[in-house]
């Protein structure tokens, strides 16, 4: 079992992102990070969107590694600024009705987040996930109710499995548009 004593999240630099473009780590479906544009790669999205958006402070990408090995990066996540609205009062978990002025909640997105391909299925997904929750609570001082994000099909019982809460779409009641994630219930 893993113990999260054991592993940081810490702020992405400059080379973490050509490092990772060397290795390939995050690739889905496999492609070359710098020569293609396609943003389902997750290695892309790592290696050329979110340092521009970093350098703009638009997004911050962070590093999940083991404390010993710092430099062997093991998942990253990129975050930005964000709000979130429940289109009815119905849709709302009875832990948010009634909380706060309005229908908007201030909350972060998870922009991107992966898992090194030859560290998935051991556990360091979840992890990564509960550390960066817990960072974000302990960072946020104006009211940051809610994580939110926009998961992948493959990637829907994952987030299930962590207490992520799922938005369907409205055309489509079976089609997941977004989850979310109340951090302070």
């Amino acid at each position: 079992m893993l113990e999260p004593n054991n592993f940081s999240l810490l702020p992405c630099q400059k080379e973490d992102f050509l490092d990772i473009a060397k290795r390939e780590y995050f690739c889905f479906p496999p492609f070359d990070p710098l020569a293609d544009d396609d943003p389902v790669s997750l290695d892309t999205f790592f290696c050329k969107v979110a340092p521009e958006e970093d350098r703009f402070h638009f997004s911050k990408t962070y590093k999940f590694v083991e404390n010993e090995y710092p430099s062997n990066i093991l998942a990253l996540a990129s975050i930005c600024n964000s709000g979130f609205t429940f289109n009815s009062y119905e849709e709302k978990p009875q832990s948010l009705r009634g909380v706060g002025f309005n229908e908007d909640f201030p909350s972060i997105m998870l922009l991107a987040f992966g898992v090194r391909l030859d560290c998935q299925k051991q556990g360091i997904g979840t992890v990564a996930f509960n550390k960066l929750v817990e960072m974000i609570k302990e960072s946020s001082i104006a009211g940051v109710r809610m994580l939110t994000l926009h998961p992948l099909e493959s990637a829907i019982p994952f987030y299930k499995s962590l207490g992520c809460v799922e938005v369907f779409t409205d055309e489509f009641e079976e089609e997941v548009e977004s989850m979310f994630l109340d951090i302070w219930q």
